[in-house]
């Protein structure tokens, strides 16, 4: 009795199936190596036979052993056509007459493939058929002096990775090329463009193509794309350059071409443009074209300015209105940004080219050495207990010899001049470093320029700053202008986004002074909006305006910020109405850095652990890099 149940003891059964295990595998190793002769070579035909490549064997004198009918599928021969003991020579012959090497003679193939196979060498070479199928043929040589080649048909695998090429460089709604393949075709020409041979730049934005998409829908807006890109290819030489550049926005690049030249291509284009579009199935359109134009080396030696220029004039035609080619030329006004600010504050003093030219390179030297710049410090505060949320950075200059020196006046001569993006920089930097001895909770806000959303280093100098600092992310707020907010290009866009998922917060600032409205707060990442201290002046209803405006704003998931509170009215106003945000005198001036520390010690800042951009939790995000403005 005992002896039964060892016999069925766990390790009795498991020596039981190792057992088994080890006769299966004798059988069939067995079976392998005692199976008949005909058995083996019939397994063997049929793997030879499933082959997802083409197979020949043959032997030192050049005679065919084996073939396999994928090879009789790539070459269109039969397998009746084919025999064991055929000469190369024969196979090559009947592959010839089956037009598999049109315009090559027989003598020539055969003469190419056998210098090939007597140089006994392992190789792979590509053969183009007659249909254009293209064929890889991976040669073998044997130890007996024959060789075995395996042919397979790569011809799918090829449009593929072409087309893969192709889109990497070309836009795939319009097969125009894209802003990366343009952006090298630009450098190249900048670059000869230094030797004498000029070049024109042409910034192209359509005008009314947000009216198409609104009236009849996207995909209307795509076949309208698509006819604007064909139109533009039809007017230019074979030896110029059209790419789109993202949304309504392309760019021609005309190499060896005069301002005059490039001019008269411009209002060529123009009038190509305004012609009316007959979209299929969703009816008609009419859209006109603005365009800038920008000349190197004249106007610029590299590739980012020449774009830059080319964008200034291009914004100087959008804002005339007229579609009228604009020539890039010093003397404009070329910033949104400076045409709203002059309309705005028409009390600000003027400055001539010469003067803001003077201003930029006395700024040049401030931003090089330091000492003369520095950053005031205005809170921006909660409506409900009046503690600081953010700090708002604002730039100051006191020049030796022009002594304070209006922002006003250098913002437009960083502009004009290029210095937009060192300034831009500098302020990141300071305001980042100061902000990081601050309350772990109290954030600092840079301006952004319009320009400075242009560049395409933008993320690298906030991340930079951020790095530089240890500032988290979390603590950044990036500010815009509403003429930002207008250039809605897909690369602007993709800036803003990329800043707000590292973390930044991005505010728009003057909001309802200008050009924007809330219909843009559908498009960018936006989680604050300041409304333009011109809604608390006196006038009548007021309060209705400000209150839906606060409505609005909240409604779309966004905080409001109030500037320009300088009375106790306005402070009780605001409140009534839902206000979340206030900035103004009333509450704080902009203050020194010392100063501004001093009042933090009192006890003001903002304690709360929590972002005021509803439904977010930094808690966890890192540190990042961050942009400033002016």
């Amino acid at each position: 009795m005992s002896r039964q149940t060892e016999d069925q003891s766990p390790r009795a059964f498991a020596w039981r199936r190792r057992f088994a295990q080890m006769v299966a595998a004798i059988r069939y190793d067995l079976s392998w190596r005692f199976t008949r002769p005909g058995a083996l070579r019939q397994r063997f035909e049929q793997a030879i036979a499933n082959l997802p490549q083409g197979i020949c064997l043959y032997d030192a004198d050049d005679r065919l052993h084996l073939v396999n009918e994928q090879f009789c599928r790539i070459y269109n021969q039969p397998m009746s056509r084919l025999r064991t003991g055929m000469r190369l020579y024969d196979v090559l012959a009947d592959s010839c007459s089956l037009g598999n090497y049109p315009g090559r003679s027989l003598d020539d193939i055969y003469a190419a493939r056998k210098a090939f196979i007597d140089r006994r060498e392992k190789g792979i070479f590509l053969q183009e058929l007659g249909d254009g199928r293209l064929i890889a043929i991976h040669h073998q040589p044997l130890e007996d002096g024959g060789w075995v080649c395996t042919y397979e048909d790569i011809t799918e695998r090829r449009k593929a990775e072409a087309q893969v090429e192709f889109l990497a460089h070309h836009d795939s709604l319009t097969e125009l090329p894209n802003r990366r393949f343009f952006t090298d075709r630009l450098n190249q020409a900048t670059t000869r463009a230094t030797s004498g041979n000029r070049c024109a730049l042409l910034c192209l934005d359509l005008d009314g193509f947000k009216e198409v998409n609104d009236r009849l829908g996207h995909a209307a807006g795509d076949v309208l794309l698509k006819n604007v890109a064909m139109r533009l290819k039809d007017a230019i030489r074979s030896s110029d350059t059209c790419a789109r550049l993202g949304g309504d926005e392309f760019a021609i690049l005309l190499p060896d071409s005069s301002a005059a030249d490039a001019l008269r291509v411009a209002n060529d284009l123009a009038f190509v443009l305004r012609q009316p579009y007959f979209l299929g199935a969703f009816g008609s359109a009419d859209v006109t074209a603005s365009i800038g134009i920008a000349m190197a080396p004249d106007h610029a030696v590299t590739a980012d300015e020449l774009m830059l220029k080319a964008d200034r004039a291009l914004y100087k035609s959008k804002n005339a209105r007229q579609s009228l080619p604009v020539v890039f030329d010093e003397a404009l006004d070329l910033s949104p940004q400076m045409e709203t600010s002059r309309l705005q504050k028409a009390s600000a003093k003027k400055s001539s080219s010469d003067e803001l030219q003077e201003i930029a390179d006395d700024l040049r030297l401030a931003l090089k050495n330091g000492g003369e710049l520095c950053l005031h410090y205005q809170p921006i505060c909660d409506a409900r207990n009046g503690r600081p949320v953010v700090v708002e950075a604002l730039a100051r200059w006191h020049n030796p010899v022009r002594g304070h020196v209006s922002p006003l006046e250098f913002v437009k001569a960083a502009e004009r001049h290029g210095l937009i993006n060192q300034l831009l920089k500098w302020a990141l930097a300071s305001a980042c470093h100061e902000a990081a001895h601050w309350d772990g909770n109290l954030k600092v806000s840079v301006n952004l320029s319009p320009l400075n959303l242009g560049l395409p280093d933008l993320l690298n100098s906030v991340e930079q700053a951020l790095g530089d600092s240890g500032l988290p992310a979390r603590r950044l707020v990036l500010e815009l202008t509403e003429a930002s907010a207008v250039d809605r290009s897909s690369d602007t866009l993709e800036r803003l986004r990329e800043l707000s998922a590292i973390g930044v917060e991005i505010w728009l600032d003057d909001f309802g002074s200008g050009y924007a409205n809330f219909e843009y707060l559908r498009y960018l990442p936006c989680h604050v909006v300041k409304i333009d201290r011109s809604f608390l002046a006196e006038y009548e209803k007021r309060r209705e305006l400000l209150g839906g405006m606060i409505d609005l704003a909240h409604a779309c998931g966004l905080k409001v910020v109030a500037e320009g509170v300088e009375t106790a009215e306005h402070l009780s106003l605001l409140q009534s109405l839902g206000c979340d945000l206030l900035q103004g005198f009333l509450l704080a001036r902009p203050l020194p850095s010392g100063e501004l520390q001093a009042v933090l010690r009192r006890g003001l800042p903002y304690h709360e652990s929590r972002s005021i951009v509803p439904g977010t939790n930094f808690a966890g995000s890192n540190p990042a890099k961050i942009s400033s403005g002016a």
